[in-house]
């Protein structure tokens, strides 16, 4: 019974299936097929079968067999132009294209339809007269063997003089509506095929399934192409099944379509056609696979103890951590050799005790007071220091540096002498030169231009933007407007749907209608106010604004949501459902005719809009962007740019700043009821640092001031009130000063003869830093002769040239050291850090001729003049030096004019028998016998000679010995470099960059721009990817591997681009669009009603798709496979694309996308260089940028060796606006590295010549200044300031300062007469220190302060708290770290030295000596 019943029912499925009919037969009109249910299928004409395989190539065919079909040569016909449509859509992806027309394909002809189609709607309709055409297309004759079928002729285009026949109308019915079964798996396969797919910035499958964003499924897909797709009359309802399906409804039973759909990287092989796998751009599948970011590993609860430790250590640099693992391994030998060094000291005392005790044992209860540990410990020194000098003799090197030493004092000696006695030979002659070089300065240039500040002319990003302006012209010039809703709540509004009912939906507050009107208004007004020029001329946006389709279309590129609607504000104001518009332009940008209002989405330029570009905030889902939430609007205005020019005006330029200029006035004064704006020009930038700069004038000039004003009073020793005026030395410090700024003043002028141009910097921080030097040398000069005693029988001259010879090496050590120092620096490529270290190097140097010259002059007078009690400034008033006026007067001196001596009043002087001790370890000058003779020392000058100032008493008598307890050394040694550690441990965490609202005023609109940048922008700023000279296009193999459509390589540049855009969180790249070549090859194979490509029949020149309907042209071309296009075809038509305007007839045509990004040979129309336009990801930190410029690097060189390894010498680099200014960030750490290594090498050598050939102590010098630049390097991630070339301006000018903490005091180490190193370096510290704290530290410190006043956050970061860390970590490193490295590691005294000292103590003892003597004699 079961086998029966079995075959009964296999008999009765068979017959069913095999019964399978037609429902419709015949194209009527418009699309509608002619009803035909349980109609056999009828053979289709031979003459038509080239038509079936053009249409469904899956059907096979045999030759001269006509296959029996439920479709006529009309429906293919109808299908036909369908298909051109799909072609724009999708035919860049073979397997999504040829699945799609397989769909319908199976629909319209597959001789089983009832199986899976049934009608539910008939209608009546009329059938047309059919003209039947017996004439002959006179073009025919001219079509090529190997060419396809004829296109699809256009009716408007039939030749007037055809011959028809007409035929009677009739009524029949039609299909207006089907059932569609379909099996799930191939809808999704459908679905997954096409969801890649892109059409320039947009993808496919977004237009297809008519959805707002991205947020498409099967069912949305054939939902909205069977029943809300007005292209096709018939409404299809899609009902998706597994498996055999009774339908309760039509009460049949159906079997779904399962036709076989192609994966996106699959190739298509059909029985009529074969094409190749979707590329990377088109199919995720093609590429290749994403390795997954590994995960940090995040700190839990969890955790066990070493876990943690592990987890933290392996966060760190590695940098941090060989600064750690070293600073354990520094902390382990410095405990372990302390413990080693009080067990030896307690063993050496113990045994120093009991000889002690053995010899004096009478004497044992006086030895056994307790003695002061440091007092016993400094015996100890001055022991050492009685019994260390040694006549043995020194090495070559020792001998050579104290010859070289010797003399450089006689050579100074000598010039102070010549100076102190010639004040007018010195001063007339250097003022004189110092004209000259200052009149140079007339024709001096600042140097403004960020890319000529910052880049150098042969930096890669420089050169290319070259290129680039060159090939393509000027990146064109931006204003932008942020429009931000004041009421911020979203509002519903009614739109029209496909079946144009209307609906309710909910949107962004930016969709709001009053403020979409306020904010076009703005626009309009913006779009029309006009400036007039100085001439009288009229300036008009339009006049200088980019218009990418001129001349055929000459408004402007204006990005703006209102341009779905062509900026029509009646469009806005009468239109209740105006969010149809936005939201079907949104969806789909390039559409030519909205379905709610047949509008073009296109803008009033003839450009797409793009909605990331023009709305603003908008959510995501799943990466989807959902416009329609947009909380604000962007309108980016664009402006033509033109090459600035120092030889000539550019005028079109000028025009173009003068328009920006009166925009950001009218902007700064606008105000709306509906909503905030915030604005930007391209010049704003600019504009505003130049106003930072000049509000920041009166606090630079307040710093210098008070620097002044400090140096003017510390440089006096004030001695009572009665001598207050005398004892100032405002003229001294003023003519100081003055030096200093004709140094700076000087090499101006000398640059500007070189035509060097000169920059902001220098004036900024040049002049703080030649102060610094200058003021230091000042101080030790001036203080010395302060210190210094005129020895029996020496006049003022001669004691200023003594005191010359002695400080003069000195100065010179650290003005030559920081001069070589700087010049070197000058190799640097960056310019602003070249011109810097040139100019800082030639004002260091003129600095220091002047003051061992002029300045010499100056105090030698000065001094003259203390001594006489003239009065300071006013030299020709002298306070009397009568003892019983001064009584008299109280503490109110009297003042008289000021009378030269004569010889008979130094004849009737009472002789001064009192001699002047001569301090040997003051003056390393040799010994001259003593002569009894009368002292010209005035009681005020011996008074000064007596009075030690605060800061020198405070060194000397505390603060030295404190610093040199035996305490305290060790704690200094650990303390520093303990910081040391830190420091470096945290040098790989400073930020590079630098930030631009920090270049901004505090109360600039920038501010407020750069804050809604980041709130609102979705997009950041297009980059270009350049391929130059080297590839002929023309070439199948070569445009494959440029092109990205379905054919091309899969490493071509479009699809590795196409990659890159995938991982936008990486590369930083977040769209890429479709190339010039690809819409090119669709351009040129486009059919349809009018062919894209199409020349004139009488003059063969281009017949654009915008021709008059009666223009006879035929197609360029029928081939629509790239592989049979030539070379010279290739070329011919190349032009007629890139002046082609795209219009409802021809999408593709490329003015309007491609226009500018294409160059061509003049002479041949040769491809020279071209590009692909894309855009970076939301850039908004200078991390970002500079991440984001570092990764288009690395893609177009990998692209670069892949097209040199495919054969083609070609050459692709990324270019955007900012890369030429962040380009530098890319290597700064490198330009750090050389700089400082470069000048620390320079001081090292200079350091290690004049200080006589001491290794040790240049080592010393340059550690210390190591040290302190590790610590300014530090304290710049501390202080969030980040790294950049203002900062590596002021870390190379540190070096040069710190070498003034440190040189002196090492140098008077070198020079003391003290035996051992802790007395030399007290010494030392108390005698040069106090110079160098009140020369450097305070002077420094009062100006410094005033900057952290300063309204400009740049002032503050980058030179307020920059300095105060220079002058402070100088400071302490100086003074404190460096005399106690000395007195543990300072080099030994040189022997001959020694010798010299000692033999200068025995004469100075036999001077005493014979002083006692004499006035024993005499009493």
């Amino acid at each position: 019974m079961l086998p029966k019943l079995f075959t009964l029912t296999l008999i009765v499925i068979y017959l069913n299936y095999t019964s399978s009919k037609c429902i419709w037969y015949e194209g009527i009109n418009n699309g509608f097929n002619q009803a035909y249910l349980n109609g056999e299928p009828k053979p289709l004409p031979l003459e038509d079968i080239g038509l079936l395989n053009e249409m469904c190539p899956h059907i096979p065919t045999r030759e001269g067999e006509s296959p029996k079909l439920c479709c006529d040569r009309k429906q293919l016909a109808e299908m036909q132009k369908f298909k051109y449509i799909i072609d724009n859509l999708i035919g860049r992806c073979p397997s999504c294209y040829f699945n799609f027309l397989r769909i319908f394909c199976e629909m319209s002809c597959n001789p089983n339809q009832d199986e899976f189609i049934w009608p539910l709607n008939f209608l009546n309709i009329t059938r047309p007269n059919e003209q039947a055409v017996i004439s002959k297309d006179d073009n025919d004759e001219n079509i090529r063997e190997d060419w396809a079928l004829a296109d699809y002729n256009d009716p408007d285009e039939e030749d007037e003089d055809k011959k028809v026949v007409t035929k009677p109308a009739e009524m029949v019915q039609v299909i207006s509506k089907i059932r569609y079964f379909m099996s799930e798996e191939q809808a999704n396969d459908f679905i997954a095929s096409c969801w890649s797919v892109r059409i320039n910035f947009q993808y496919a499958v977004d237009i297809l399934c008519g959805s707002l964003n991205r947020a498409c499924d099967v069912k949305r897909l054939f939902q909205y192409i069977g029943l809300k797709n007005d292209q096709s009359p018939i409404k299809i309802d899609f009902v998706f099944v597994n498996t055999t399906h009774y339908d309760s409804e039509l009460k049949r039973t159906f079997r779904p379509s399962n036709a076989t759909m192609f994966a996106c990287d699959q190739p298509v092989i059909l029985p009529h056609i074969s094409r190749q796998k979707c590329t990377c751009m088109d199919c995720n599948a093609m590429c290749p696979k994403i390795a997954q970011a590994k995960v940090q590993n995040v700190l839990t609860g969890n955790h066990t103890l070493i876990e943690k430790v592990k987890i933290r250590l392996f966060s760190l640099h590695r940098i941090t951590i060989v600064a750690i693992g070293i600073y354990i391994i520094f902390v382990l030998t410095f405990i372990f050799s302390n413990i080693l060094l009080s067990l030896w000291n307690f063993t050496n005392n113990k045994k120093k005790e009991f000889v002690k005790k053995r010899q004096n044992e009478k004497t044992l209860g006086a030895e056994g007071e307790k003695m002061n540990t440091n007092g016993a410990h400094n015996n100890e020194d001055e022991a050492d220091s009685e019994t260390s000098f040694s006549d043995e003799d020194d090495g070559i090197l020792a001998r050579a540096g104290l010859k070289i030493d010797d003399q450089l004092h006689r050579i100074f000696t000598a010039i102070g002498r010549f100076c102190a006695y010639n004040p007018m030979y010195t001063i007339i002659p250097i003022a004189v030169i110092l004209f000259v070089l200052c009149f140079g300065s007339r024709q001096y240039t600042v140097t403004t231009d960020p890319v000529d500040l910052w880049v150098s002319p042969n930096s890669r990003a420089r050169q290319e933007k070259a290129y680039f302006d060159e090939k393509f012209g000027p990146f064109y010039r931006i204003a932008h407007l942020i429009l931000v809703p004041k009421n911020k709540t979203a509002i519903t509004l009614k739109y029209k749907n496909s079946l144009d009912a209307e609906e309710k939906h909910t949107f962004g507050p930016a969709f709001e209608k009053n403020f979409l009107v306020d904010a076009l208004r703005l626009q309009l007004f913006i779009e029309n106010f006009n400036v007039t020029t100085e001439s009288g001329t009229p300036i008009y946006l339009n006049s200088t604004c980019y218009k990418p389709l001129d001349p055929d279309n000459t408004n402007c590129a204006i990005f703006s949501l209102f341009q779905y609607h062509q900026n029509n504000l009646t469009f806005l104001l009468n239109e209740k459902l105006y969010a149809s518009q936005y939201l079907e332009c949104m969806q789909a940008p390039l559409t030519q005719q909205t379905k709610s209002f047949q509008r073009t989405c296109m803008g009033k330029f003839g450009g797409p809009i793009d909605p990331y570009m023009v709305l603003g905030a908008f959510p995501t889902h799943d990466s989807v962007p959902d416009y329609a939430k947009a909380q604000a609007l962007v309108i980016t205005i664009t402006i033509n740019n033109q090459r600035k020019s120092l030889e000539q005006k550019n005028e079109q330029l000028e025009n173009a700043l003068l328009w920006e200029k009166y925009f950001l006035q009218y902007m700064q004064t606008y105000s709306s009821k509906w909503f905030d704006v915030s604005y930007r020009a391209e010049r704003s930038i600019e504009d505003e640092i130049e106003r930072e700069s000049k509000s920041d004038i009166k606090t630079v000039v307040i710093s210098y001031l008070i620097m002044f004003l400090y140096i003017a009073i510390a440089l006096g020793r004030i001695r009572n009130f009665r001598h207050v005026l005398v004892d100032m030395k405002i003229s001294l410090g003023v003519a100081g000063v003055a030096l200093v700024s004709f140094s700076v003043w000087a090499s101006v002028g000398i640059f500007s003869y070189m035509r060097i141009p000169t920059t902001l910097i220098i004036f900024e921080v040049v002049p703080f830093l030649v102060l610094a030097v200058g003021v230091d040398n000042i101080f030790i000069l001036t203080q010395s002769i302060q210190r210094d005693r005129r020895q029996p029988g020496e006049d003022v001259e001669t004691q200023i040239s003594r005191i010359v010879g002695r400080v003069g090496p000195a100065m010179l050590l650290t003005s030559v050291s920081e001069s070589i120092a700087f010049f070197l620096g000058a190799l640097t490529p960056m310019p602003a850090v070249r011109l810097f270290s040139l100019y800082a190097a030639m004002s260091v140097l003129i600095d220091f001729l002047l003051q061992i010259t002029v300045f010499v002059t100056f105090i030698t007078l000065d001094h003259k003049r203390t001594i006489e009690n003239r009065i300071d400034v006013f030299s020709c008033l002298q306070i009397s030096r009568d003892q019983n006026e001064q009584q008299k007067n109280g503490y109110f001196p009297r003042i008289t004019l000021f009378r030269r001596k004569s010889s008979t009043d130094n004849d009737n002087e009472i002789p001064n028998t009192v001699q002047t001790p001569l301090t040997a370890t003051q003056s390393d000058t040799k010994p001259t016998t003593i002569i009894h003779q009368t002292s010209t020392m005035e009681p005020c000058e011996e008074h000064l000679m007596e009075m030690d100032g605060f800061l020198f008493g405070l060194f000397k008598r505390y603060y030295a010995p404190f610093i040199m307890n035996r305490h305290v050394r060790p704690t200094v040694i650990f303390i520093f470099f303990t910081w040391l550690a830190a420091s470096v441990a945290l040098l790989p965490y400073v930020k590079v960059g630098l930030e631009q609202n920090i270049t901004m005023p505090k109360d600039s609109y920038m501010i407020d721009y750069f804050s809604a940048l980041k709130e609102y922008f979705a997009v950041g700023p297009p980059v270009y990817f350049v391929i130059k000279q080297g590839i002929n296009y023309g070439n199948i193999s070569a445009s494959n591997m440029i092109c990205a459509s379905a054919g091309c390589s899969s490493q071509s540049m479009a699809n590795q681009l196409g990659i890159a855009s995938l991982r936008p969180a990486e590369t930083r790249i977040s769209q890429i669009g479709t190339t010039w070549l690809d819409d090119y090859y669709d351009w040129l194979r486009h059919r349809g009603s009018t062919p894209c490509c199409r020349l004139f029949n009488s003059t063969g020149a281009f017949c654009s798709t915008n021709s008059p309907p009666n223009s006879k042209c035929y197609a360029c071309t029928r081939s629509t496979t790239r592989e049979s296009l030539t070379e010279h075809e290739f070329r011919k038509f190349l032009p007629f694309f890139l002046k082609d305007n795209p219009n409802l007839k021809c999408a593709k045509g490329g003015h309007a996308a491609h226009g500018s990004s294409v160059a061509l040979y003049p002479k041949s129309k040769n491809v020279e260089t071209s590009l692909i336009m894309g855009y970076h990801s939301l850039l908004i930190s200078s991390n970002d940028f500079i991440e984001a410029m570092q990764q288009a690097y690395i893609l177009t060189d990998n692209i670069t060796r892949t097209l040199k390894l495919a054969g083609h010498n070609v050459e692709v680099f990324p270019y955007s606006i900012f890369y030429v200014f962040y380009e530098q960030y890319l290597t700064i750490w490198h330009d750090v590295f050389m700089n400082l290594t470069i000048s620390a090498a320079a001081i090292f050598v200079v350091t290690f010549i004049l200080l006589g050939f001491d290794i040790i102590s240049a080592f010393i010098i340059t550690l210390t200044i190591a040290m302190i630049t590790c610590d300014m390097i530090a304290m710049m991630y501390i202080w969030n300031i980040e790294m950049n070339a203002i900062s590596l301006v002021n870390l190379v000018m540190s070096v040069g300062i710190s070498l003034e903490f440190c040189a002196h005091i090492c140098r008077d180490f070198i020079l003391s007469a003290k035996g051992s190193r802790l007395k030399r370096a007290e010494q030392a510290l108390a005698y040069m220190g106090s110079s160098v704290f009140s020369g450097i530290t305070l002077t420094k410190i009062g100006g410094i302060v005033v900057l952290g006043f300063s309204h400009s956050q740049l002032f503050h970061i980058f030179y307020f708290r920059m300095f105060i860390c220079i002058v402070s970590f100088g400071a302490a490193h100086g003074l404190i770290f460096l005399p106690v490295l000395l007195s543990y590691i300072g080099p030994s005294p040189n022997g001959i030295r020694k010798t010299r000292i000692q033999h200068q103590r025995s004469i100075h003892k036999s001077l005493q000596l014979q002083t006692k003597l004499s006035s024993t004699e005499i009493s």
